[in-house]
């Protein structure tokens, strides 16, 4: 199973959306559309975010101070909205205001509420791609990436490392006109499995 269909998943579980529902005042039916259409989008745009060094940076900072772990329903409930407006600014930027639009447009939504719903999910958003990617392997020895099923944050985060290191070590050996990792290579690998 795919990241975006794990994702999806539990964040449309009846009590995460019974939970979603309650704090932003709209149906089930309403938040399992707003979300289907938002985490395709927001893990896009965090993507893009990382593709340069000082965005892949400020996403694992990220990632180290979203570590809650309680049900994605629990996490629903005690998201902080505030931090999840700025998680949100700075994933989508000057975006925003469109997003926002169409997210309502197509969920049925006021924008206050899916202002509200996305301040909620930005967060539980981060805290599972945070537990997706400090899970330990079970099995002895797996590669950091393995796209046999499918792209997931564990890939993306072993990629990411693998850069890291190759990076501290070739940083004496680098010419003066090779560009360091900058994370353009996670957007090449991602655009290729479209």
């Amino acid at each position: 199973m795919s990241l975006l269909e794990t994702l999806l998943k539990s964040m449309t579980s009846s009590s995460s959306l019974d939970t979603m529902s309650r704090r932003t005042g709209g149906n089930n039916d309403q938040m399992a559309a707003l979300i289907t259409a938002a985490l395709p989008i927001l893990l896009r745009a965090l993507t893009a975010n990382a593709s340069t060094k000082s965005g892949a940076e400020s996403l694992q900072q990220a990632l180290t101070e979203h570590t809650e772990t309680g049900s994605v329903a629990e996490q629903f409930e005690t998201a902080n909205i505030d931090d999840g407006a700025r998680i949100l600014q700075h994933i989508l930027g000057s975006n925003s205001s469109s997003v926002m639009n169409g997210l309502s447009r197509q969920s049925g939504l006021s924008n206050d509420q899916v202002g509200s719903a996305l301040g909620a999910l930005a967060p539980v958003l981060l805290n599972s791609l945070s537990a997706a990617s400090n899970r330990a392997p079970a099995q002895p020895r797996k590669p950091p990436i393995d796209l046999s099923d499918g792209i997931d944050a564990t890939d993306i985060m072993g990629f990411m490392q693998m850069m890291s290191q190759a990076q501290g070590g070739a940083q004496q050996r680098r010419p003066q006109n090779q560009a360091a990792f900058d994370g353009s290579d996670l957007l090449g690998l991602l655009s290729m499995l479209k």
